[in-house]
């Protein structure tokens, strides 16, 4: 098998042409700030518990955001579910949840089964009376501030935003001037 002078240099042209196109795609922007130049698919639910009763440490807590459930349904029931850990600070995101009526839960395993259930599991759900998550779309974000979670009611509550995903603005492109060898 003989070898070309120079075929390496075509390989190693054809091989870094494939990773490049193999990257990115529609979604890839160079000098936006987050790295992401569209709103992601989905909806973000993002939040900050700020107490429960009883304490419990946030770590411990688990949201879950239920679309689809039905009046009268349980979060066992529920047909799409979307988990947030929640960090020690009592913050959490979700991110490319479905569109639809949203439910969110707060949940807590005490038995260590891996499933919300009434089996001596802390379960919550965020009291929505104005009807802000009856209708969430692609491209929106739920903000859930102040939440306050009374476990032994099985209720929470919490300033509830719905808006707009904010898509990055790309930064210009500035030449770097390239220094003269003195």
């Amino acid at each position: 098998m003989s070898h070309q002078p120079g075929s390496w240099k075509i390989r190693l042209l054809l091989l870094v042409a494939a990773v490049v196109s193999a990257c990115g795609g529609g979604d890839i922007c160079l000098q936006c700030p987050d790295g992401t130049p569209t709103p992601p698919l989905g909806v973000i639910v993002t939040g900050t518990i700020v107490s429960s009763n009883p304490s419990t440490n946030p770590s411990s807590i688990m949201a879950i955001v239920c679309v689809g459930l039905e009046q009268g349904q349980s979060v066992s029931n529920c047909p799409n579910s979307f988990y947030a850990d929640v960090a020690t600070d009592g913050t959490f995101t979700r991110k490319n949840v479905k569109e639809g009526a949203e439910t969110i839960f707060f949940w807590v395993d005490n038995n260590m089964n891996e499933m919300p259930d009434q089996e001596g599991d802390l379960i919550a759900q965020l009291q929505d009376g104005t009807g802000e998550l009856d209708r969430v779309e692609n491209g929106q974000t739920v903000t859930l501030s102040d939440i306050r979670i009374a476990f032994l009611n099985n209720s929470a509550t919490a300033t509830i935003t719905v808006g707009l995903t904010p898509t990055p603005t790309p930064s210009p492109v500035t030449v770097t001037p390239t220094p003269k060898n003195t």
